[in-house]
């Protein structure tokens, strides 16, 4: 347990979508800010995913899709305050949600980078045995 006055070093998941139509370059400059703003509070980014453009469950800002980005930051429970002030600040950013990640064994790999299943009709038919 830490004393009141000591900050810990937590472990967040943050997710935030941005408009479709944001360009790979300025994407890209979005999370170095991101990054620049986290190390600068004492902590760190662990990973970062892009999840890439996804169909939104209903239109947000007259946008149907957006683009998913999760990043794993390790950094005081203050900064996640500024972090979230700075997400509603930008424009391009539709929606973002930050939660604490409380084991450590929800630090791999989030369900969307893993592989999907083979689809069934892609799998092919065995011949029928006769008997």
């Amino acid at each position: 347990m830490t004393q009141k006055g000591n900050s810990a070093m937590l472990q967040y998941e943050s997710v935030f979508v941005t408009e479709p139509n944001l360009p790979e370059e300025d994407l890209e400059e979005l999370i170095k800010g991101y990054d620049q703003v986290t190390v600068t509070a004492g902590g760190k980014i662990l990973k970062v995913e892009r999840w890439g453009k996804r169909r939104l469950a209903y239109p947000v800002s007259r946008h149907e899709e957006g683009i998913y980005v999760l990043m794993t930051v390790e950094c005081p429970p203050q900064h996640v305050r500024e972090l979230e002030r700075r997400y509603r600040m930008n424009d391009r950013i539709l929606r973002h949600l930050t939660v604490r990640v409380e084991d450590a064994s929800q630090l791999g790999p989030s369900p969307m980078m893993k592989p999907r299943p083979v689809e069934r009709e892609e799998i092919p038919a065995e011949p029928p045995v006769m008997a």
